[in-house]
């Protein structure tokens, strides 16, 4: 007789699914997931977001499949006005991973710390306080929220866990060489900062490899100011879209740094935990969320991290590789998922919250 499944999730996915060659940070995080639970024993499947689109008809289905938890999109229209106040069966199973602060933050920055919850975190129960900024995001109720890091603005949600995402979907390899080209990602910095910066490292002659955060209008305009600098001796390399599944040493293989400016709050970041899982140095912005504890050269501005890079004059080592997989990460998503849809026993911030590693717009093509 087969045995009980230890939990059963409904996980949302884009309409296209998992077969664009160049998915992004969401699909890398539900693909690994989601087969590390069934490995683990816990029922995982998936809906597509247009089929989400019917909220009683999903309703529907996870009273009847008797799911334990599902997991919208960040898009899903649960998450808008009053629909979870309507149907509050969906919504104490509902889980809100959160890989995008677009709710709590239109241009995707960090999110400012609660004047409200600073000192004292949200309880389960207690009313939506005045004043604070997650008002909007009706953090009340039942439904459970997972945050990929702590930070100031997540102790506005009472039934919170942290769960950060892994990167041991690439083999643990070492793959720097010091005078090797910098991978350079364009698309989250201002366009005239990515022409400055462009235009200062291949002045320099330092050779790179350019890859775009493809969501982007930042991103398809760097694409042209790329063009504009290949030639005329300058040593760029583009990859315009790439399999990180399979193209893992095309990106990375042979590179002396990976250079990441991103003005965005990184909730997590694969790119550059996939070049620390693959022995390459990152540099960053120090202010973007998870990105700078991958990082191993950070600075405040674009121009200032040039300046680091420009007169670093030596090699620079990677951070040592997050010690917790995908398997880790789904033990503790398991956790959740069993968890009784009516609990409310404080918030929830497991051990070892920063020992691991958003929505769609801040990870695709990364």
């Amino acid at each position: 007789m087969a045995e009980a499944p230890a939990g059963r999730a409904l996980f949302e996915i884009y309409d296209e699914g998992f077969d664009s060659p160049s998915w992004g940070g969401v699909e890398t995080a539900l693909w690994h997931l989601s087969r590390s639970l069934r490995e683990a024993g816990t029922e995982a499947e998936f809906y597509r977001s247009s089929e989400g689109a019917d909220l009683d008809a999903l309703a529907a289905r996870v009273e009847r499949d008797r799911v334990d938890a599902v997991f919208p999109l960040v898009e899903s229209d649960l998450f808008e006005g009053a629909a979870w106040r309507r149907l509050p069966a969906l919504h104490a199973r509902t889980v809100r991973v959160w890989h995008d602060v677009s709710r709590l933050s239109a241009d995707l920055s960090a999110p400012p710390p609660c004047p409200v919850h600073a000192r004292v975190p949200a309880l389960p129960g207690a009313p939506v306080a005045e004043g604070c900024p997650a008002r909007g995001a009706h953090p009340e109720g039942p439904m459970r929220e997972v945050f990929l890091g702590e930070w100031p603005w997540t102790r506005c949600f009472p039934r919170r866990s942290v769960i950060p995402w892994a990167a041991d979907h690439v083999p643990a390899k070492d793959l720097c060489d010091p005078s090797g080209p910098v991978v350079l990602q364009l698309g989250k910095i201002d366009t005239v900062d990515a022409e400055r910066c462009l235009r200062r490292l291949t002045g320099a002659g330092v050779a790179l490899r350019v890859v775009f955060a493809t969501w982007s209008r930042r991103g398809r305009e760097a694409r042209e100011l790329v063009r504009a600098h290949q030639g005329a001796g300058r040593r760029v390399e583009v990859l315009d879209a790439y399999d990180i599944r399979t193209d893992w040493e095309r990106v990375f293989g042979g590179a002396s740094l990976f250079l990441l400016p991103s003005v965005f709050h990184e909730t997590y970041n694969f790119a550059a935990a996939e070049a620390v899982q693959l022995g390459v140095p990152v540099a960053a912005l120090g202010e973007g969320g998870n990105l700078p504890r991958f990082a191993s050269l950070t600075a405040p501005t674009p121009d200032a991290l040039v300046d680091r890079l420009l007169a670093g004059g030596g090699a620079v080592a990677p951070r040592p590789r997050p010690a917790a997989g995908w398997r880790d990460v789904a033990a503790r998503y398991a956790e959740v998922i069993r968890e009784h849809p009516a609990a409310g026993a404080g918030p929830a911030v497991p051990a070892g919250a920063g020992e691991g590693r958003g929505g769609r717009e801040e990870e695709h093509g990364g």
